[in-house]
């Protein structure tokens, strides 16, 4: 018959130094993400300059009924309004 001894102090203090060490870690990733993604905001405030995730998916759908002849020389009228801007 084999016996589980408790565990001993240092393996409890290593586990916590790990699991400290894992907090610190994710808090790391998870606030540079959130800056990196934010970033655009602190530059340029909140206005949307090329991050339109709608142009980019109108674009997309240009590229794929039109074809990359069309699209890139493709003026898109429906942008910067009046005006107008050549996307390709």
């Amino acid at each position: 018959s084999s016996s589980s001894s408790p565990p001993s102090g240092s393996d409890y203090l290593f586990g916590l130094v790990w699991l400290g060490a894992a907090a610190y870690a994710a808090y790391f990733f998870l606030d540079n993400a959130y800056r990196i993604r934010l970033q655009a905001i602190d530059e340029f405030g909140p206005v949307i300059h090329e991050f339109d995730p709608y142009f980019n998916y109108r674009a997309t759908e240009y590229l794929y009924e039109h074809g990359a002849k069309k699209f890139f020389t493709w003026f898109d009228y429906m942008v910067w309004y009046p005006l107008g801007r050549p996307v390709g």
